[in-house]
């Protein structure tokens, strides 16, 4: 069985365990520099609406644009609940 490295002395798994920390840290500190620099570019290359476009908003106050339906698709999503509804009504009715 091989022996583990290090002297087992918990004071030195404790400062191990700081590195790797300290090293994921500087790792998304990295990563978080590097989506700012994107969003400035961003910013810079086009105007709000382009941005908020592409950051998939509709505008400054960070809602959503409302997605469009179509009629056919309307017609669809309301026979699909009927169904659903009328399955749930005759597994009601089937219970009593």
């Amino acid at each position: 069985m091989p022996r583990p490295k290090g002297s087992g002395n918990p004071s030195e798994l404790v400062q191990l365990a700081i590195v790797g920390i300290d090293t994921q840290i500087q790792r998304l500190e990295a990563q978080i520099a590097e989506l700012n620099e994107k969003r400035r570019q961003l910013a810079k290359d086009g105007s709000v609406a382009a941005t908020a476009k592409v950051a998939g908003i509709a505008a400054a106050d960070g809602r959503r644009k409302k997605r469009v339906v179509s009629a056919a698709t309307k017609k669809k999503l309301k026979e699909a609940a009927k169904a659903r509804w009328a399955k749930a009504r005759a597994e009601k009715e089937g219970k009593k």
